[in-house]
């Protein structure tokens, strides 16, 4: 009886210390508002120091609104974590902000004023049932006249949270669109030839939607590329002059940003010289690139048999599909999916593109945005130069070389001048460019000859970059071209083009991005708050090349016994196996042989069969294993916790009841 009642006061001992070590956590981290610790594994809820000095430079006081309807979170648990992450952020933005953002919260009720607002500002809504009412998951900033909105939070674009919250209180400040000068060797602002011969010609789509929503005109250089330029785009600048490739060396010392196209075949351009002969095919930027360690491999373009679109090899009248290997289609495995600006992009088309390499010691760091897969080759830019490309030759003679190949890669770092000496030598004049501080020269000219012909003073030349380099470079102009990406439709006697691959938004994210401040083109993107399981997903991984090998061994077994078998037969090498008249010449042994053969793929595909059962069962139980520490563990903890601070307190008990008597 004594000890039942000794049970049951410890049962309820333990019971009330472990009750009272819950509430005690719970007490204290609530009293400590002015702490935060970021215990988890990819740091989510500590912001970058890019984000930190966005904040921190606020000179105006903005409003961020986040309107969540609760009956999201009620119908998918997954969007309802997700928008407790998203609070917790805009916690931590108003706390570095020093009270210069203030965070809302609205619940957009069916038919209220609130929803009004939202559909308004163009917020994303989802229909939750069949009565129509919607749901709403977005964001809504405010600056003064100025607005920015997420219509939706995806959970796709978890690991970019803080960037996307970091541009829109950075557009708040700074609401004027960026400025974006584009030198070009290609037709992309329209065809001036066309243009005189009175025939209407439209600038490139990708010019058309980047002037919807950025200040984009066309650039001369050396003269006017300056500090009015937010982001210089480079798309086929061949045969630059030594001023003007200076022009562009300066302009990045000086912290401005690029994005650069190169080729080494541009295949618009060669269709153009046939009939012009006004533009160079080829554009590498050497003298740059270069000289910061990165290489354009010269004469060399990327194929790739995997990803090779579909063309005909043969003419009008006779069609011959065959695999044009040098025209290649992304898919999202060969596009980066950690980079801001290609991680919601999943097909891309591309047409004769280099590779991109960065040779030893280079100054620049080098991030890949998207490549070729390993079944990929070099070809010769002659094999499709002519006016008939060798579609079929290069299937014939491919090798694949096991490697892949990078077509487009972010390039940073701080780097040295590609003109070590100062300005280079004018041609012209026999001189060097004028810097501020040097002396006028005699050109044998008088005042009165002179006046109207003055100059603005030169900048001092930099020889090295002030601030990291921040660029994106893609070895492909012909990515850029209306033929690659969009197709022209007609609707009700109005023309328009519907985008088939992603080329332009890829464009446009890389613009977005690489025109914004500093601070946000360092930010990458942070972990997500899913947790996948990462030793469950590595042993699925291992189980399904286990198969795939098991498979591909089942079929060379398979090619050698019909070899086996034609041979004995004395039939082509290349007979079916199932040919009705073939089978019907078999021998005794032919069929004795055929039977043992099947006999062995049923026992094989058996045991794959079993493997694959085998593996599947161990990935169930560790999952289920897995579940139970992450859901039990930390109750399991307090628990034990609790009984060993129970246990202890009874053992001083009996010592001192001990010591009494």
């Amino acid at each position: 009886m004594v000890n039942m009642l000794r049970n049951r006061s410890g049962a309820l001992l333990l019971g009330i210390v472990g009750l009272a070590i819950f509430v005690f956590l719970n007490l204290s981290i609530s009293t400590l508002t002015g702490v935060r610790i970021d215990l988890t594994q990819d740091k989510l809820f500590t912001l970058s120091e890019g984000t930190k000095n966005i904040l921190k430079s606020m000179n105006k006081p903005a409003t961020l609104t986040l309107y969540y309807s609760r009956e999201l979170g009620e119908a998918a648990p997954p969007l309802g974590l997700h928008a407790t992450r998203v609070r917790d952020i805009l916690k931590e933005f108003a706390a570095v902000s020093a009270g210069n953002l203030t965070i809302l919260e609205k619940e957009p009720e069916p038919f209220s004023e609130t929803e009004d607002i939202v559909v308004k500002a163009g917020l994303q809504g989802l229909p939750l049932d069949e009565s129509g009412d919607k749901v709403y998951f977005g964001l809504i900033g405010e600056q003064g006249d100025a607005k920015g909105v997420i219509p939706m939070f995806q959970l796709e674009r978890d690991r970019f949270l803080e960037y996307d919250l970091a541009r829109m209180v950075a557009k708040l400040q700074n609401p004027d669109p960026a400025r974006i000068g584009i030198w070009t060797s290609a037709p992309m602002f329209g065809d001036v030839t066309a243009r005189m011969r009175g025939m209407p010609s439209q600038p490139w789509a990708i010019v058309s939607n980047m002037q919807q929503n950025f200040a984009v005109r066309q650039i001369m250089l050396p003269e006017q590329l300056g500090e009015d330029v937010d982001l210089l785009v480079l798309a086929h600048a061949a045969d630059l002059k030594d001023e003007e490739l200076y022009a562009i060396d300066q302009y990045l010392m000086r912290g401005g940003k690029a994005m650069i196209f190169v080729d080494p075949y541009s295949e618009g351009a060669g269709s153009r010289r046939m009939t012009m002969g006004a533009i160079p095919t080829a554009s590498d930027l050497e003298k740059l690139l270069g000289t910061w360690g990165v290489e354009i491999t010269a004469g060399k373009i990327a194929g790739d048999r995997s990803l090779a679109r579909l063309v005909n090899a043969g003419s009008e009248r006779q069609l011959i599909p065959a695999p044009y290997i040098t025209w290649l289609q992304l898919g999202a495995s060969n596009i980066s999916r950690t980079d801001l600006v290609t991680s919601n992009l999943n097909r891309l088309n591309l047409a004769s593109a280099g590779s991109i390499n960065l040779m030893e010691g280079a100054q620049l760091k080098g991030e890949p945005l998207f490549w070729t897969t390993l079944e990929s080759q070099l070809v010769d830019v002659k094999h499709v130069s002519g006016q008939r490309p060798d579609i079929q030759g290069m299937v014939e003679r491919f090798k694949p070389s096991g490697k892949q190949k990078i077509l487009a890669m972010r390039l940073s770092g701080a780097v040295k001048s590609a003109f070590p000496d100062g300005p280079p030598h004018s041609k012209e004049s026999g001189n060097q460019v004028a810097q501020e501080g040097d002396k006028p020269k005699d050109l044998g000219e008088t005042p009165e000859s002179a006046k109207g012909k003055a100059k603005p003073k030169a900048k001092p030349h930099v020889a090295e970059s002030q601030v990291p380099l921040n660029l994106i470079l893609v070895a492909d102009t012909d990515m850029l071209s209306n033929a690659f990406w969009v197709q022209a439709r007609e609707f009700f006697g109005r023309r328009f083009s519907v985008p088939v691959a992603n080329n332009g938004d890829f464009v446009l994210n890389a613009v977005e991005n690489l025109s914004g401040a500093s601070d946000l083109i360092g930010l990458r993107s942070r972990g997500t708050a899913r947790r996948p399981f990462t030793k469950v997903e590595a042993m699925a991984k291992a189980a399904q090349q286990q198969f795939q090998a098991e498979e591909q061994r089942l079929m060379r077994q398979l090619e050698e016994t019909e070899k086996k078998i034609l041979g004995l037969q004395g039939g082509p090498a290349g007979a079916a196996q199932g040919d009705a008249v073939a089978q019907s010449k078999l021998t005794p042994e032919q069929d004795v042989e055929i039977k043992k053969f099947t006999e062995e793929m049923l026992a094989t595909r058996r045991a794959l069969r079993q493997v694959r059962h085998n593996l599947k069962k161990d990935i169930e139980g560790l999952r289920n294993k897995l579940s139970f520490l992450n859901i039990a563990l930390v109750p399991i903890l307090v628990t034990v916790a609790a009984g060993g601070l129970g246990a202890a307190r009874m053992r001083r008990r009996r010592r001192s009841v001990s010591a009494t008597e």
